[in-house]
C-alpha cells in the first residue's frame, strides 16, 4: 500500500488501458504468486486509479467517459481532447491536482503513508499531471482493448 499513489495521475493515465479490460471481465484474474491471497494486486491499482482519473476527467470536461476514451484512442492527448470540448487543459490539470491532493492527504490521516511519504507525493502531482495532460496518448493497441475490439485477428486460409 506503500507505493500505492506514488503519483496517482502518472499511474492513472500509464494505466488507462487496463480500464476496459478491468470493465470488460466478469470473473476476476488470476493471482500471481507474488501477491499472497488478500493483497492488493499492482494491475488492480493500477485499473482503480484509472478509473478514477477517468471518471475526474470526464465531469471536469463535462463529456462521457465513453467520450473521453474515444478522444484519447483517436490519437489525442487530453489536452487536445479538452480543448475539443471547449475547456482550457489548466483546468483539466487542476481538477486531477485537486483528486490527487484529496487522496494523498486521504491516506496520510488513515496512516496508509508518512507525512514524508505525502509531501514527496504532493511535490510531483502538478508536475506528472501536466506532463501526462499534454502528451499522454493511448496506444492503439490498447484502444482496441478499451473499445471492445479485442487484438486483431489474422485470416487464415484453408487447403479444401
Amino acid at each position: 500500500m506503500k507505493r500505492l499513489l506514488v503519483v496517482v495521475v502518472t499511474a492513472g493515465l500509464l494505466a488507462l488501458g487496463g480500464v476496459g479490460v478491468a470493465a470488460a471481465q466478469t470473473t476476476g484474474g488470476s493471482t500471481s504468486p507474488s501477491n499472497p491471497p488478500g493483497a492488493a494486486s499492482p494491475n488492480g491499482r493500477r485499473a482503480r486509479v484509472a478509473l478514477g482519473v477517468l471518471r475526474v476527467s470526464a465531469q471536469t470536461l463535462d463529456v462521457s467517459r465513453r467520450d473521453l476514451v474515444s478522444g484519447l484512442c483517436s490519437g489525442q492527448t487530453l489536452a487536445q481532447v479538452a480543448t475539443a470540448h471547449g475547456k482550457a487543459p489548466q483546468d483539466l490539470i487542476d481538477a486531477l491536482v485537486k483528486a490527487a491532493d484529496q487522496h494523498i492527504q486521504a491516506n496520510e490521516q488513515s496512516g496508509k503513508i508518512t507525512q514524508a511519504q505525502a509531501t514527496r507525493r504532493l511535490a510531483k502531482v502538478t508536475t506528472e499531471a501536466t506532463k501526462l495532460v499534454d502528451s499522454y496518448t493511448v496506444p492503439q493497441a490498447r484502444c482496441q482493448r478499451l473499445q471492445g475490439g479485442g487484438a486483431p485477428t489474422t485470416p487464415t486460409t484453408g487447403t479444401t
